[in-house]
């Protein structure tokens, strides 16, 4: 039985075939809202709250708009965990702008500058990349499968593959303009 059966029965009454839909995304999910708040402590209490906010708005969520029911899950998660971390006031990646502070030991003076450097290159570089390349590169180097960004985008693979493609292009040019038009290929 795919999602959009199981959302139809659902929507007609049958709560028990919601079962069905936690059974089938709850380790993905769990595993999902880990990689974003990096707390083991709150990802079994956000899960249930992102279920428990599927259960009440599943009576309006219409299979046949085109929109997947992973991706609307997906994105309910993300937008969950996003508050729940504003909330308490944490982080849980560096910011873009403290990469250039972390500490560069075991460099001579001469690698650290030129690490540096590459860095700043990176980071300005990474702020002229338009969306939706620049998120698609930062899940990607967050360590997500092109499945998991497919469904968090709510786009196929294919289109996660030519996004990813592209942003690393046009990274590579924009780093080679900012490091004096050097093509670096190890960037």
């Amino acid at each position: 039985m795919n999602d959009s059966q199981i959302i139809k029965r659902v929507q007609a009454g049958d709560t028990e075939a919601f079962a069905l839909l936690v059974s089938r995304y709850y380790r993905n999910l769990l595993n999902f809202i880990y990689r974003l708040v990096g707390d083991p402590a709150l990802v079994e209490d956000l899960g249930q709250d992102v279920f428990l906010n599927v259960f009440r708005t599943l009576p309006d969520f219409n299979p046949d708009r085109g929109v997947p029911f992973a991706a609307w899950l997906f994105i309910l998660a993300r937008n969950r965990c996003a508050s729940e971390l504003r909330s308490r006031g944490k982080r849980r990646f560096v910011g873009l702008e403290e990469i250039a502070e972390l500490p560069m030991s075991g460099y001579s003076a001469e690698e650290a500058l030129l690490s540096r450097e590459r860095n700043e290159a990176l980071l300005r570089s990474l702020e002229q990349l338009s969306e939706p390349f620049r998120t698609t590169l930062l899940l990607s180097l967050e360590g997500q499968s092109l499945e998991e960004m497919a469904i968090t985008q709510g786009v196929s693979t294919g289109t996660i593959k030519s996004r990813l493609f592209r942003a690393k292009e046009r990274m590579k040019e924009l780093v080679g303009e900012l490091m004096g038009g050097k093509n670096d290929e190890r960037i």
